[in-house]
C-alpha cells in the first residue's frame, strides 16, 4: 500500500507545507502537486522530492483557456471557468494551459488499497472533475477529500452543489473535509 498526497491547485505549495507539518504526515508519503499558473510553478523548483506538474486538473487531456488571478500579493483564484465571479481574474489576458484527465490518471497510477489524501482547490472546476470521478469510480480510490467548493462563485445553483455533495457522502470509505482551509490555519498556529 502506497501513501499519497495529491495537491490539486497547488498554488505556491502552502498546502504541502501545512500537510508536512500535520499529524497525518509521515516521510513515506508520495506527494504530487498540480499548478498551471507559470509564476507559481517556479516555486516548486526547490522541492525535488515533489512530483510536480504544470498541467491543470480537468476531465480530459486537452488545451484550455485559463484565467490568471491578477493579484500580486495572493494570486489564489486563477480558474479554467470563465464565468467565475472574481474582480481579480484577468479575462483580457488569458493563458492557454495543458489539462489532463485527472480521474483517468488516478485509475492508471494507483490501486484501490493505496491510502490517498486529495486536496482540491481548483476554483470551480471541481464540479466537472468530481462528477467524472463519481461516474468512472476513481473517487473510490480516495480516502480523504480536502476541498474548497466554489459553487457561488461560478453561479451554480445551490441544489446542484448539494446534489454532488450528497453523492460524495455516499461513497464508502470517503471522508470529506470541506473545512480544509480552516484546518490549515489551525495547523499554522
Amino acid at each position: 500500500m502506497r501513501k499519497i498526497f495529491l495537491d490539486c491547485g497547488g498554488n505556491k505549495g502552502q498546502s504541502i507545507v501545512a500537510f508536512r507539518g500535520s499529524p497525518d504526515y509521515t516521510p513515506d508519503f508520495e506527494i504530487y502537486s498540480f499548478e498551471p499558473l507559470p509564476r507559481m510553478a517556479r516555486k516548486y523548483k526547490d522541492w525535488p522530492d515533489i512530483n510536480f506538474s504544470d498541467k491543470a486538473v480537468w476531465i480530459e487531456d486537452c488545451e484550455k483557456t485559463f484565467y490568471p488571478d491578477r493579484s500580486r500579493r495572493r494570486p489564489e483564484g486563477s480558474s479554467l471557468i470563465a464565468e467565475k465571479a472574481s474582480k481579480s481574474l484577468d479575462r483580457d489576458n488569458p493563458l492557454t494551459v495543458q489539462c489532463f484527465d485527472f480521474s483517468q490518471w488516478i485509475l492508471d497510477n494507483f490501486e484501490r488499497d493505496d491510502y490517498i489524501l486529495l486536496k482540491m482547490d481548483i476554483e470551480g472546476a471541481e464540479y466537472e472533475v468530481l462528477n467524472k470521478m463519481l461516474n468512472d469510480g476513481s473517487i473510490e480510490y480516495i480516502d480523504r477529500l480536502f476541498i474548497e467548493f466554489h459553487y457561488k462563485k461560478i453561479g451554480m445553483p445551490k441544489e446542484d452543489h448539494v446534489l454532488l455533495y450528497n453523492k460524495l457522502t455516499k461513497v464508502e470509505g470517503l471522508e470529506i473535509c470541506p473545512e480544509y482551509f480552516k484546518h490549515l490555519r489551525r495547523l499554522k498556529k
